[in-house]
């Protein structure tokens, strides 16, 4: 790639608030990958990157490697303002088995329920897995047994965390037994693999941000830009609100009651809209958000994303995430288990010990179980000695 690209490329990840050191690594692995990245047709310069990635394991060192593939997805966003993996979802490559994934989606969200967002996650699980083990035996499905989704996982899946192996396992799992629905014969010992033991058992203290944390998580975005006004608002609704990403980025003008100080959250993992109390300080940040910093478009989505044609489109769950990451990368907070949900947890934490009850924590956070609610507390036995004023409702913990 010539020095004119990769300047042009340096500056968009300036732009974007990457890290020096970030900036430094992506723009190597570009200048080391082969052939003129000159190519402005998105589908052009789409299927450029892909056959890149498919030799790059041979090809390069393991640094170079494992930086080539967000490096070049970043520089596809540059080039199209699209990103790498929406486009691969607006323009999928036909395969030979498109026919039973299509057939496995909608058996999930219309048979069994369950959300899109999940469907499409195990319909990308079930994708690698068909990939991996090849044409000939997607012909003849009843040939693959558990000693395959070993191989694979082993092959494959060797650097991921135990948890998500779990999450590939139980998508294989689902995938086999929507075949035996079909009534497509099914080696049994596929459906008797157990789940990879995840790092974060039930019975473990669930992990939050520190207190010093969650303050220079908070104070990172204060900065007067309308960046910064609309970030910062949204490490508010992960924090203070136990707001999920998809959750954040799905908020619309509309959602917001201000006569009652309350937000209704609409697109939600369970389908069930729930209502969340908006604090004096939030709804202030709001109102100036949206009366002085939002764009002046016709497009009702409160969190918009500047495209680099001027142009702004509603934030998707991927923007929201990446607000997060940087600001995590930025103050130096570091471990897997930092991630986004680390905030949701945090906000949880918080809800209970403050007199909020399992019950309206639960609420709070859209949990149907209440199980489900205590595998994201992490109870302040100091602080429940000084209770101070409950939210709406929290009177009891029963």
């Amino acid at each position: 790639m010539d020095q004119i690209k990769i300047q042009q490329y340096t500056d968009f990840l300036m732009e974007k608030g990457y890290s020096e050191q970030t900036i430094r690594l992506y723009s190597k692995s570009l200048e080391q990958a082969p052939d003129d990245w000159n190519i402005q047709v998105p589908a052009e310069l789409y299927a450029h990157i892909t056959k890149t990635l498919t030799t790059a394991k041979e090809v390069f060192t393991s640094t170079i490697y494992h930086n080539l593939k967000p490096a070049s997805h970043l520089y596809f966003l540059m080039i199209t303002g699209d990103s790498y993996k929406e486009y691969n979802r607006k323009h999928p490559e036909p395969t030979e088995y498109d026919i039973i994934l299509n057939d496995f989606f909608k058996y999930s969200t219309e048979f069994k329920g369950i959300t899109t967002m999940s469907a499409q996650a195990e319909r990308q699980h079930v994708k690698s897995f068909l990939k991996y083990i090849g044409s000939s035996f997607i012909e003849t499905f009843t040939s693959l047994n558990a000693k395959h989704l070993r191989d694979y996982i082993c092959s494959e899946l060797a650097d991921i965390r135990p948890s998500s192996k779990g999450r590939y396992i139980t998508s294989l799992r689902n995938f086999f037994r929507f075949l035996e629905y079909k009534e497509i014969s099914v080696n049994h010992s596929i459906l008797e693999l157990p789940l990879a033991p995840a790092e974060w058992k039930k019975k473990n203290v669930p992990i939050i941000l520190t207190e010093d944390e969650e303050t220079r998580l908070r104070n990172h975005y204060y900065g007067t830009t309308a960046k910064d006004k609309r970030n910062r608002i949204i490490v508010c609704l992960m924090l203070d609100l136990g707001m999920r990403c998809a959750e954040v980025a799905a908020l619309k003008i509309t959602d917001i009651q201000w006569s009652l100080g309350t937000l209704k959250v609409s697109e939600t993992k369970n389908k069930h809209i729930r209502t969340l109390p908006i604090s004096i300080e939030l709804g202030h940040m709001l109102e100036e958000y949206i009366i002085s910093y939002r764009p002046k478009i016709n497009n009702d989505y409160l969190f918009q994303h500047e495209q680099l044609n001027n142009q702004f489109d509603a934030m998707s769950r991927e923007c929201v995430r990446g607000i997060i990451r940087r600001a995590f990368e930025k103050e130096n907070i570091h471990g897997w288990w930092k991630g986004t949900h680390a905030l949701r947890r945090t906000a949880a934490s918080h809800i209970y010990n403050t007199g909020g009850g399992l019950k309206l924590t639960a609420d709070l956070l859209g949990h149907e179980s209440l199980d489900s609610t205590t595998q994201y507390v992490k109870v302040d036995f100091e602080s429940l000695r000084k209770v101070g004023s409950p939210w709406p409702g929290g009177d009891s913990n029963e």
